[in-house]
Protein backbone atom coordinates (compact mmCIF):
# COMPACT_ATOMS: atom_id res chain seq x y z
CA UNK A 1 0.00 0.00 0.00
CA UNK A 2 1.25 3.23 -0.91
CA UNK A 3 0.10 6.97 -0.17
CA UNK A 4 0.17 9.83 -2.44
CA UNK A 5 2.00 12.64 -0.26
CA UNK A 6 0.69 15.38 -1.07
CA UNK A 7 -2.78 16.68 -0.69
CA UNK A 8 -4.49 17.97 -3.93
CA UNK A 9 -4.33 21.93 -2.67
CA UNK A 10 -1.53 23.29 -0.75
CA UNK A 11 -0.20 26.85 -0.04
CA UNK A 12 2.36 28.18 2.49
CA UNK A 13 0.11 28.45 5.77
CA UNK A 14 -2.94 27.44 3.71
CA UNK A 15 -6.05 27.05 6.51
CA UNK A 16 -9.10 26.60 3.94
CA UNK A 17 -10.86 23.29 3.24
CA UNK A 18 -11.57 22.30 -0.29
CA UNK A 19 -13.15 19.16 -2.12
CA UNK A 20 -10.72 18.06 -3.26
CA UNK A 21 -8.70 17.89 0.23
CA UNK A 22 -11.57 16.24 1.77
CA UNK A 23 -11.62 13.24 -0.75
CA UNK A 24 -8.04 13.02 -0.26
CA UNK A 25 -8.63 12.88 3.72
CA UNK A 26 -11.21 10.65 3.05
CA UNK A 27 -9.46 8.18 0.37
CA UNK A 28 -6.39 7.72 2.49
CA UNK A 29 -8.32 7.26 5.94
CA UNK A 30 -10.14 4.22 3.89
CA UNK A 31 -7.07 2.69 3.42
CA UNK A 32 -5.99 2.27 7.46
CA UNK A 33 -3.30 5.52 7.53
CA UNK A 34 -2.89 6.88 10.49
CA UNK A 35 -3.70 10.59 11.92
CA UNK A 36 0.07 11.28 12.26
CA UNK A 37 1.05 10.48 8.99
CA UNK A 38 -1.58 12.45 7.34
CA UNK A 39 -0.84 15.66 9.35
CA UNK A 40 2.69 15.08 8.16
CA UNK A 41 1.87 14.82 4.82
CA UNK A 42 -0.09 18.17 4.74
CA UNK A 43 2.49 20.18 6.68
CA UNK A 44 5.02 19.13 4.01
CA UNK A 45 2.55 20.45 1.10
CA UNK A 46 2.22 23.84 3.38
CA UNK A 47 -0.81 23.94 5.10
CA UNK A 48 -0.98 25.55 8.57
CA UNK A 49 -0.22 23.16 11.39
CA UNK A 50 -3.32 23.76 13.46
CA UNK A 51 -5.64 23.29 10.57
CA UNK A 52 -3.87 20.36 9.55
CA UNK A 53 -4.36 18.62 12.68
CA UNK A 54 -8.36 19.60 13.03
CA UNK A 55 -8.60 18.51 9.76
CA UNK A 56 -7.23 15.62 10.35
CA UNK A 57 -9.19 14.88 13.41
CA UNK A 58 -12.78 15.79 11.36
CA UNK A 59 -12.45 13.44 8.68
CA UNK A 60 -11.62 10.80 11.26
CA UNK A 61 -14.60 11.75 13.31
CA UNK A 62 -13.03 13.11 16.66
CA UNK A 63 -11.89 15.78 18.49
CA UNK A 64 -8.05 16.70 18.86
CA UNK A 65 -8.06 16.34 22.11
CA UNK A 66 -9.52 12.95 22.83
CA UNK A 67 -8.41 10.81 24.70
CA UNK A 68 -11.02 7.49 25.01
CA UNK A 69 -10.26 4.21 24.18
CA UNK A 70 -9.57 3.28 20.36
CA UNK A 71 -10.22 0.45 18.71
CA UNK A 72 -6.99 0.37 15.64
CA UNK A 73 -8.08 -0.88 12.34
CA UNK A 74 -9.45 -3.76 11.43
CA UNK A 75 -7.05 -6.36 9.87
CA UNK A 76 -7.20 -10.02 9.48
CA UNK A 77 -10.99 -10.03 11.39
CA UNK A 78 -8.97 -9.14 13.89
CA UNK A 79 -9.34 -6.10 16.57
CA UNK A 80 -6.36 -4.26 18.61
CA UNK A 81 -8.00 -2.04 21.32
CA UNK A 82 -5.73 0.70 22.54
CA UNK A 83 -5.47 0.78 26.43
CA UNK A 84 -4.06 4.03 26.37
CA UNK A 85 -3.46 6.79 25.01
CA UNK A 86 -0.88 9.93 25.22
CA UNK A 87 -1.07 13.08 22.74
CA UNK A 88 1.75 14.96 23.61
CA UNK A 89 4.49 12.64 23.34
CA UNK A 90 2.45 10.37 21.06
CA UNK A 91 2.37 6.91 23.11
CA UNK A 92 0.10 4.05 22.51
CA UNK A 93 -0.37 0.87 24.14
CA UNK A 94 -1.95 -1.73 22.34
CA UNK A 95 -3.64 -4.80 23.53
CA UNK A 96 -2.81 -8.16 21.92
CA UNK A 97 -1.69 -7.35 18.80
CA UNK A 98 -0.09 -10.74 18.42
CA UNK A 99 -1.39 -13.64 19.47
CA UNK A 100 0.65 -16.09 22.07
CA UNK A 101 1.30 -18.34 19.32
CA UNK A 102 2.85 -15.76 17.29
CA UNK A 103 4.44 -14.50 19.52
CA UNK A 104 6.25 -18.34 20.14
CA UNK A 105 7.03 -18.60 16.37
CA UNK A 106 8.60 -15.25 16.31
CA UNK A 107 10.97 -16.12 19.39
CA UNK A 108 11.42 -19.76 17.48
CA UNK A 109 11.66 -17.96 14.18
CA UNK A 110 15.01 -16.04 16.07
CA UNK A 111 16.42 -18.27 18.35
CA UNK A 112 18.83 -19.63 15.47
CA UNK A 113 20.17 -16.47 14.65
CA UNK A 114 20.95 -14.71 17.74
CA UNK A 115 23.75 -12.46 17.96
CA UNK A 116 25.00 -9.70 20.80
CA UNK A 117 23.48 -6.76 19.76
CA UNK A 118 25.16 -3.15 18.39
CA UNK A 119 24.66 0.32 18.32
CA UNK A 120 25.30 2.53 15.42
CA UNK A 121 28.81 4.69 16.20
CA UNK A 122 27.34 8.20 15.73
CA UNK A 123 30.46 9.52 14.32
CA UNK A 124 31.50 6.40 11.92
CA UNK A 125 28.14 4.87 11.44
CA UNK A 126 29.73 1.39 12.55
CA UNK A 127 27.66 -0.95 14.09
CA UNK A 128 29.58 -1.09 18.02
CA UNK A 129 28.93 -3.60 20.81
CA UNK A 130 28.68 -1.54 24.21
CA UNK A 131 27.69 -2.28 27.51
CA UNK A 132 25.01 0.06 28.09
CA UNK A 133 22.76 -2.63 25.66
CA UNK A 134 23.11 -6.07 26.84
CA UNK A 135 20.76 -7.91 24.86
CA UNK A 136 21.22 -11.00 21.91
CA UNK A 137 19.03 -10.06 18.81
CA UNK A 138 18.46 -11.33 15.30
CA UNK A 139 17.71 -9.17 12.40
CA UNK A 140 15.13 -9.88 9.58
CA UNK A 141 14.67 -8.25 6.45
CA UNK A 142 11.00 -7.27 5.35
CA UNK A 143 8.64 -10.27 4.14
CA UNK A 144 11.46 -12.79 4.77
CA UNK A 145 9.28 -15.24 5.67
CA UNK A 146 5.51 -15.46 6.24
CA UNK A 147 4.91 -15.11 9.50
CA UNK A 148 6.77 -11.48 8.92
CA UNK A 149 5.01 -10.73 6.35
CA UNK A 150 1.45 -11.46 7.92
CA UNK A 151 3.00 -9.84 11.08
CA UNK A 152 4.02 -6.68 8.90
CA UNK A 153 0.36 -6.26 7.14
CA UNK A 154 -0.99 -6.27 10.30
CA UNK A 155 1.06 -3.28 11.36
CA UNK A 156 0.77 -1.19 8.68
CA UNK A 157 -3.22 -1.82 8.82
CA UNK A 158 -2.81 -1.05 12.48
CA UNK A 159 -0.07 1.95 12.29
CA UNK A 160 -1.60 3.53 9.41
CA UNK A 161 2.06 3.51 7.87
CA UNK A 162 3.22 1.52 4.68
CA UNK A 163 4.97 -1.55 5.09
CA UNK A 164 7.57 -0.63 2.80
CA UNK A 165 8.14 2.44 5.65
CA UNK A 166 9.41 -0.36 8.13
CA UNK A 167 12.83 -1.32 8.76
CA UNK A 168 13.03 -5.05 9.32
CA UNK A 169 11.82 -6.58 12.37
CA UNK A 170 14.44 -7.44 15.21
CA UNK A 171 14.21 -9.37 17.68
CA UNK A 172 15.76 -9.19 20.98
CA UNK A 173 16.65 -11.69 24.36
CA UNK A 174 17.53 -9.97 27.39
CA UNK A 175 18.42 -12.39 30.00
CA UNK A 176 18.20 -11.54 33.96
CA UNK A 177 20.08 -8.31 34.18
CA UNK A 178 20.01 -7.37 30.76
CA UNK A 179 18.77 -4.16 29.99
CA UNK A 180 19.18 -1.38 27.23
CA UNK A 181 20.26 2.10 29.20
CA UNK A 182 18.06 5.50 28.19
CA UNK A 183 18.56 5.88 24.48
CA UNK A 184 16.66 7.97 21.60
CA UNK A 185 15.79 5.81 18.57
CA UNK A 186 15.78 8.68 16.14
CA UNK A 187 19.29 9.78 14.08
CA UNK A 188 21.32 13.22 14.95
CA UNK A 189 21.90 14.68 11.88
CA UNK A 190 24.87 16.59 12.90
CA UNK A 191 26.78 13.51 13.68
CA UNK A 192 28.10 11.86 10.47
CA UNK A 193 27.67 8.25 11.86
CA UNK A 194 24.04 8.86 12.06
CA UNK A 195 23.67 11.13 9.17
CA UNK A 196 24.44 7.91 7.28
CA UNK A 197 21.47 6.39 7.57
CA UNK A 198 19.25 9.02 6.89
CA UNK A 199 20.71 8.04 2.89
CA UNK A 200 17.90 4.67 3.04
CA UNK A 201 14.58 5.75 4.23
CA UNK A 202 15.11 9.64 5.78
CA UNK A 203 14.79 10.01 9.36
CA UNK A 204 13.36 7.16 11.76
CA UNK A 205 9.86 8.64 12.96
CA UNK A 206 8.68 6.27 15.37
CA UNK A 207 8.83 2.91 16.79
CA UNK A 208 6.82 -0.35 18.02
CA UNK A 209 8.20 -2.53 20.44
CA UNK A 210 6.00 -6.08 20.79
CA UNK A 211 6.35 -8.11 23.89
CA UNK A 212 6.73 -11.54 22.90
CA UNK A 213 6.59 -13.15 26.89
CA UNK A 214 6.04 -11.62 30.02
CA UNK A 215 9.15 -11.61 31.86
CA UNK A 216 8.73 -12.93 35.95
CA UNK A 217 9.91 -9.48 37.25
CA UNK A 218 11.11 -6.51 35.52
CA UNK A 219 12.07 -5.36 32.15
CA UNK A 220 9.58 -2.63 31.48
CA UNK A 221 9.89 -0.20 28.57
CA UNK A 222 10.29 3.54 30.71
CA UNK A 223 10.00 7.11 29.40
CA UNK A 224 11.67 8.53 32.44
CA UNK A 225 11.50 12.14 31.01
CA UNK A 226 8.01 11.86 31.39
CA UNK A 227 7.58 8.99 34.01
CA UNK A 228 5.91 6.43 32.68
CA UNK A 229 6.82 2.52 32.56
CA UNK A 230 5.01 0.12 30.11
CA UNK A 231 5.19 -3.73 31.54
CA UNK A 232 6.08 -5.74 29.21
CA UNK A 233 3.12 -7.88 28.99
CA UNK A 234 3.19 -10.72 26.16
CA UNK A 235 1.19 -9.93 23.06
CA UNK A 236 1.19 -6.32 24.05
CA UNK A 237 2.76 -3.50 22.17
CA UNK A 238 3.88 -0.06 22.92
CA UNK A 239 4.23 2.76 20.00
CA UNK A 240 5.73 5.65 20.66
CA UNK A 241 6.22 8.56 18.11
CA UNK A 242 9.11 11.30 18.07
CA UNK A 243 9.21 13.07 14.94
CA UNK A 244 6.35 15.89 15.12
CA UNK A 245 4.57 17.10 12.90
CA UNK A 246 6.86 20.45 12.79
CA UNK A 247 9.58 18.72 11.89
CA UNK A 248 11.40 18.78 15.08
CA UNK A 249 12.64 15.44 16.91
CA UNK A 250 10.59 15.07 20.42
CA UNK A 251 13.25 14.38 22.98
CA UNK A 252 10.61 13.21 25.74
CA UNK A 253 10.89 10.10 23.74
CA UNK A 254 13.98 8.68 25.31
CA UNK A 255 13.39 5.75 26.69
CA UNK A 256 14.86 2.34 28.33
CA UNK A 257 14.61 -1.03 28.52
CA UNK A 258 14.56 -1.67 32.07
CA UNK A 259 17.36 -4.01 33.83
CA UNK A 260 15.10 -7.88 33.75
CA UNK A 261 14.61 -8.73 37.48
CA UNK A 262 13.90 -12.69 36.62
CA UNK A 263 12.86 -15.22 34.18
CA UNK A 264 14.27 -13.37 30.56
CA UNK A 265 12.48 -10.83 28.45
CA UNK A 266 11.76 -11.03 24.21
CA UNK A 267 10.71 -8.41 22.60
CA UNK A 268 10.32 -7.90 18.67
CA UNK A 269 10.86 -4.04 17.26
CA UNK A 270 9.88 -1.98 14.21
CA UNK A 271 11.53 1.06 13.68
CA UNK A 272 9.16 3.39 11.13
CA UNK A 273 10.94 5.57 8.24
CA UNK A 274 10.05 9.05 6.76
CA UNK A 275 10.36 7.15 3.16
CA UNK A 276 10.37 4.00 1.83
CA UNK A 277 12.95 1.81 3.25
CA UNK A 278 15.57 0.96 0.92
CA UNK A 279 18.87 -1.11 2.12
CA UNK A 280 20.37 -2.09 -1.61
Amino acid sequence: MTVDTRPAVGNPGYATSSPELERWLARHISEGFGAESLVLSMLRSGYDAAFARSAVATAMGHRPAATAVQTAPRQARREVPVLFSLQSPSIRLYQQLLSDAECDALVELARGRLARSPVINPDTGDENLIDARTSMGAMFQVGEHSLLQRIEDRIAAVLGVPVDHGEGLQILNYKPGGEYQPHFDFFNPKRPGEARQLRVGGQRTATLVIYLNTPQAGGATAFPRIGLEVAPVKGNAVYFSYLQPDGKLDERTLHAGLPVQSGEKWIATKWLREHPYRTG
